[in-house]
């Protein structure tokens, strides 16, 4: 996994994520609150390669979100976003 080769957008609840990964394997995306909370997990298998990941966020309520993310059980990246 090449952490800088991931991107957040994130438009009307739904988000893409690039991810560039360098073998197959499971990124596992843990979306926390404000104050720290888990507020959704999503495991996504990932393939070798550039890919393009369609992430459902509609069930978040507005507020400011850190989505953690996680490759082979290490802490790859952090993005912060807000839902509106």
């Amino acid at each position: 996994m090449h952490p800088a080769n991931i991107r957040f957008d994130l438009n009307d609840g739904l988000s893409l994520l690039d991810v560039a990964a360098s073998k197959s394997g499971d990124l596992i995306l843990k979306v926390l609150d404000v104050q720290g909370r888990i507020a959704k997990t999503i495991i996504e298998k990932v393939e070798q390669g550039a890919q393009q990941l369609c992430l459902n966020m509609t069930d978040l309520n507005e507020g400011n979100y850190v989505l953690n993310a996680f490759w082979g059980g290490t802490f790859i990246q952090a993005i912060r976003f807000i839902k509106q």
